[in-house]
């Protein structure tokens, strides 16, 4: 009787060692094609890789186990691999087989943020393919030259624009207490006005305010707020092509196109064109411009100013998309402009061909020098 109990005890004390307990995850993976090694539990915090667990493959298989506050998307990734498997994560019990020939089917079972997620990429990738198509189209109708099938392809591309957003504003509305809804909008926050951050906040579950993703949306419509049209411009200082430091505050008395670009961005290059036309037109009746580059190589910068011929002041940190004006203005893309009147008011947002030389009229009159002649 003596031995059974000391059985007894032996068989419950290995039974809770390997039981999860209340409050925590457990992830039992199985990887295919690997018979032992390293895998990684990473997350992303500003685009840069955090090692948060690590563990043993034996056999091909592994396990994590921790907790979580909230669920959060986290990666794991092989050491020595160029791939990841991205999920969210939770206190679960979550079971995980993947293959590293497309890691991109791996099966996630046990996370419920999970399969929320699954079901928006699902929906997002119907999507995309039709995107495809159109571009691929578009493309055939450009070296056919067929400019009516093009415009019409641009309308249509127009149009799935606008759906892709409907349906991050339907899911996140339709899912407002997962913290997979917050995690899109932010995502994704480049598409998405101040009006639109603000409607989709209202909705989410109090529940969320844990989360990370939902602060850093909060922490965004703050920004946004205090750039909207009519607020005072914040002030900045930047090293400008020489290296010296230049801050917007120096240009007071003059209405300023403050113009987030970057060499490497195309759409910005092709707009570059329009700036130079409504420099030059105006710049004589008190417009200037400041370009505030996301480059992150001097060399290109510098090119790209004299090719494009953009002979206003510039500036840059060269550190991408962590441009310290950026962060200011919540620049998510680029190209991105905003017009200050003389005593640095935000008198316009991502004004752009047109609609800037039409502002300009309205702010100056006719132009300076005729328009269709150069400087």
């Amino acid at each position: 009787m003596k031995n059974f109990a000391l059985l007894f005890v032996a068989m419950m004390l290995l039974i809770s060692c390997n039981a999860k307990k209340a409050g925590e995850y457990r992830i039992k993976g199985t990887v295919k094609g690997v018979n032992a090694g390293l895998i990684y539990l990473q997350r992303v915090d500003d685009g840069s890789w955090t090692k948060l667990d690590s563990a043993k493959i034996e056999k091909g298989e592994f396990s994590f186990t921790g907790s979580l506050n909230i669920p959060e998307l986290r990666y794991l990734v092989l050491k020595g691999g160029h791939s990841s498997i991205a999920f969210f994560l939770g206190n679960y019990d979550i079971e995980m087989t993947a293959d590293l020939d497309s890691v991109e089917n791996t099966v996630i079972k046990g996370s419920p943020e999970q399969d929320t997620y699954q079901k928006y990429l699902k929906l997002s990738a119907e999507l995309n393919s039709k995107v495809e198509k159109v571009y691929a189209d578009w493309k055939k109708a450009k070296e056919a030259k067929d400019s009516i099938a093009m415009k019409a392809l641009d309308a249509q591309s127009e149009s799935m624009d606008v759906q892709a957003k409907q349906l991050i504003v339907s899911f996140s509305s339709e899912n407002h207490s997962s913290v997979v809804a917050p995690f899109l909008v932010l995502k994704n926050g480049w598409q998405f006005d101040l009006k639109d951050l603000e409607g989709m906040v209202a909705k989410m579950d109090t529940s969320l305010n844990r989360s990370i993703y939902l602060q850093n949306l909060k922490r965004r419509i703050d920004i946004l707020q205090r750039v909207e049209i009519g607020q005072t411009a914040p002030d900045f200082t930047l090293a400008d092509t020489a290296g010296r430091p230049f801050s917007l505050a120096s240009m007071k008395g003059k209405v300023v196109l403050v113009d987030f670009w970057a060499s490497w961005c195309s759409p910005c290059r092709a707009e570059n064109p329009n700036v130079v036309k409504a420099y030059g037109e105006y710049h004589d009746k008190g417009f200037d411009v400041l370009g505030v580059s996301f480059d992150t190589k001097r060399d290109r910068w510098m090119k790209a100013i004299k090719d494009d011929h953009l002979t206003w002041n510039h500036i840059s940190d060269l550190k991408g998309w962590g441009n310290a004006a950026g962060k200011t203005y919540g620049i998510m893309s680029i190209p991105a402009n905003v017009l200050l009147d003389k005593d640095q008011k935000i008198i316009g947002r991502n004004l752009r061909g047109e609609d800037l030389l039409k502002k300009l009229t309205e702010l100056f009159g006719e132009p300076a020098k005729p328009r269709g002649k150069k400087k």
